[in-house]
């Protein structure tokens, strides 16, 4: 008869998959390797949800013909319009403090949602601005000193009215773990007419820009 012998191989191997659980809002990983043996040890990531609405945002836009204006940071709507020698471009950002994430957090995903208000036959793309900046003094002559990305990071069509979403999940974990966005630009690459957005200080709550994270600690 032949006999099953338990190696330290195996019966390390057995505590590695009996120790990995799932419950709730978390779970545990276990695994490790050592010198010639296989190690367990367990590391709890946390799931949480954090929504960023109006009372974390700041927004602007900023007008080619008025190069000095910020007046667009107390504005209900955020005016975007791609025509040369009067180029509008907003900005959008939310403060990502109150969701309590470590450096050792990431983002499972985030969902960047704006309204439009005034539409046009334009193609809006997003751009991760990772410089800071305040809507109280943006202003046109500022934009050139801030750090935008090169790549879109989504897009939307304003050819209708009412709610876009762009997924912003890449932009976001990477503030989480380096600290550096600082929202994004918002301008039309493609079309002609002026659109427009709701702002943080539209009197309708629907119209105002919001984010939904889904992290992990």
């Amino acid at each position: 008869m032949r006999s099953l012998r338990i190696t330290p191989l195996r019966l390390a191997s057995g505590i590695l998959v009996g120790s990995l659980s799932f419950a709730g809002a978390g779970y545990a990983a276990d695994i490790g390797l050592g010198s010639k043996n296989l190690h367990a040890w367990t590391q709890t990531l946390t799931k949480a949800t954090c929504n960023q609405t109006s009372t974390t945002a700041d927004d602007t836009f900023v007008n080619q013909a008025s190069p000095t204006s910020t007046t667009g940071g107390t504005a209900t709507t955020l005016a975007i319009k791609p025509t040369s020698g009067s180029q509008e471009y907003a900005f959008i950002r939310f403060d990502l403090s109150g969701c309590g994430l470590p450096t050792t957090g990431g983002a499972d995903s985030a969902v960047l949602t704006v309204h439009v208000t005034t539409a046009g036959s334009d193609t809006i793309s997003v751009f991760p601005v990772t410089s800071s900046w305040s809507s109280s003094t943006l202003n046109w002559n500022g934009v050139g000193s801030l750090a935008i990305g090169s790549t879109a990071t989504g897009t939307f069509s304003a050819s209708t009215t009412g709610t876009k979403t762009v997924t912003v999940t890449a932009d976001v974990d990477n503030a989480i773990k380096a600290g550096n966005l600082w929202g994004w630009e918002l301008k039309a690459t493609s079309g002609s007419a002026t659109v427009a957005i709701g702002a943080s200080e539209n009197g309708t709550s629907a119209n105002r820009p919001s984010m939904t994270l889904s992290d992990e600690k």
